[in-house]
């Protein structure tokens, strides 16, 4: 049981008072109405009647009230509180759901969120989709020449190229070491040639310098584009080959496979 307080005591002190006061003007007023003397037993009864009975009463009344007070204002605290946890953790769910699809080295999407992207976009019917799949040529080069430092830098610029070449509702995301992805829908195969070539003329002209030597970066692109619903391991091994297509031939270009089956 809370100990009772100060400000209770006070309270309660002021109620008991208040009602002997009350009992004592009652008896002097009333005894002498009635005939009577107001002395004696009956004088002394009019005193601790109240000490006896408003004091505990008081007491335990305003005890209660300032415990119910008290209550109500941890309550409300608790509940600040909940809500604040509850942003809190809302916040930190939508970073770790944001970090989950955000690939660290380059800011963009990871491989998962890039195949999650396609898997739901080939079950829309009703749609055309190009998949271009992309490879940093000669990356191992650039990483035993210019060290991994320089081989960070050129794939985050590769990145930033491939961003500003698509469009805003266009896909992109890194899906491999130096490996990168993007989805068109709505495209045509002129149309993703046409992105393609954008994006490989942007990585050419990326301007990265380490210890005073420019770093040459470019990169081989292959397509594919598909009908919906369509299947995604289909639509990625046919961007695959094309991929392997356009290295065989030079690296630096980009090349175009069907998919079995596709319009």
């Amino acid at each position: 049981m809370a100990r009772i307080s100060s400000a209770t005591i006070r309270k309660s002190a002021i109620a008991t008072a208040l009602s002997v006061l009350a009992s004592v003007s009652i008896v002097l007023l009333l005894v002498p109405m009635l005939g009577g003397t107001p002395d004696g037993p009956g004088f002394w009864m009019s005193l601790l009647c109240p000490l006896l009975i408003a004091a505990p009463a008081s007491a335990w009344q305003f005890h209660q009230k300032e415990c119910v007070v008290r209550a109500r204002d941890e309550l409300t605290a608790a509940h600040r509180a909940l809500d604040r946890a509850h942003r809190e953790l809302h916040d930190l769910h939508q970073v770790l759901s944001i970090r989950a699809r955000t690939d660290s080295l380059t800011g963009g999407l990871n491989r998962e969120a890039v195949f999650a992207a396609l898997e739901e976009a080939c079950m829309t019917p009703g749609t055309r989709l190009a998949l271009l799949v992309l490879d940093a040529d000669h990356f191992k080069q650039i990483n035993d020449t210019f060290g991994h430092d320089a081989g960070d830098e050129a794939l985050r610029g590769l990145a930033q190229a491939l961003r500003e070449s698509i469009g805003p509702d266009d896909v992109c995301g890194r899906i491999g070491g130096e490996e990168f992805a993007v989805l068109m829908r709505d495209a045509s195969q002129n149309a993703a040639l046409a992105i393609a070539e954008r994006i490989r003329n942007a990585v050419s002209g990326v301007n990265i310098v380490h210890d005073g030597r420019r770093v040459p970066l470019s990169v081989s692109i292959g397509f594919a584009v598909a009908e919906t619903p369509c299947v995604v391991a289909d639509l990625y091994r046919s961007a695959d080959a094309g991929l392997y297509r356009a290295k065989n031939a030079g690296r630096n270009r980009v090349a175009f496979t069907s998919v079995a089956g596709s319009g």
